[in-house]
């Protein structure tokens, strides 16, 4: 599951660069610290999705082997546990990188009063408001994948159960598929505010330089 990551603009307009006390100025130092803290975010993903492969891995090999031999299924389970654990630490990390970002952000609602320029202000809250979107649906992509971990255990669990009755399995390894699918259709709807923010962010810019370029 890859997510979205915030873009860098190189485009920095002469008046931004000049007027370094001017709240088009702080709204952009802030956008940028915001990307520079979100590294952290990003930084998660590759071991997250290398993880989350591997337990597919893991399960595909327990669904061939059966409950027959219980010392390897008990023994693929824990390795499965394992790697859910860790998977609980990298988004632990994730979530921690957000809230910074979200508290560097509170920064740009702060300095939109001040902007003079009308349409601008009006591009800064529309930019403001895509980025509480965002920190909204990245709560809600935590929540499902939280839940979907916690069925996932259950299933590990249960399989090292030698008296594990089909039709249980089967029930489990169906709430487990609809947690997943829950994490899906949140990571797109994360994934969707992230390239609308990082498109406003550019025309943003865009508007400012062409303004001071008139």
């Amino acid at each position: 599951m890859r997510k979205r990551k915030l873009a860098t603009v190189i485009c920095v307009s002469a008046f931004l660069l000049a007027s370094c006390g001017s709240p088009e100025k702080k709204i952009y130092k802030t956008l940028e610290e915001t990307v520079s803290i979100e590294k952290d975010f990003e930084s998660q993903q590759k071991p997250m999705a290398e993880l989350e492969e591997k337990e597919t891995e893991i399960f595909n090999e327990m669904m061939k082997l059966g409950m027959k031999q219980m010392d390897k299924v008990t023994e693929l389970s824990d390795k499965a546990l394992n790697n859910l654990k860790k998977r609980e630490e990298y988004l632990k990390k994730e979530e921690k990188a957000i809230a910074a970002s979200k508290k560097e952000f509170e920064k740009v609602k702060e300095t939109i009063p001040s902007l003079e320029d009308e349409p601008l202000k009006e591009k800064a809250n529309q930019l403001e408001q895509l980025m509480a979107e965002r920190y909204d649906a990245h709560v809600k992509l935590s929540k499902a994948y939280k839940a979907t971990i916690k069925e996932d255990r259950k299933l590990y669990e249960m399989m090292k159960n030698k008296d594990l009755k089909l039709e249980e399995l089967e029930q489990q390894i169906a709430a487990s598929n609809k947690a997943r699918e829950q994490v899906i259709e949140a990571n797109k709807e994360f994934n969707e505010y992230t390239k609308k923010f990082n498109e406003e962010k550019s025309a943003f810019y865009k508007e400012e330089d062409l303004k001071n370029a008139s």
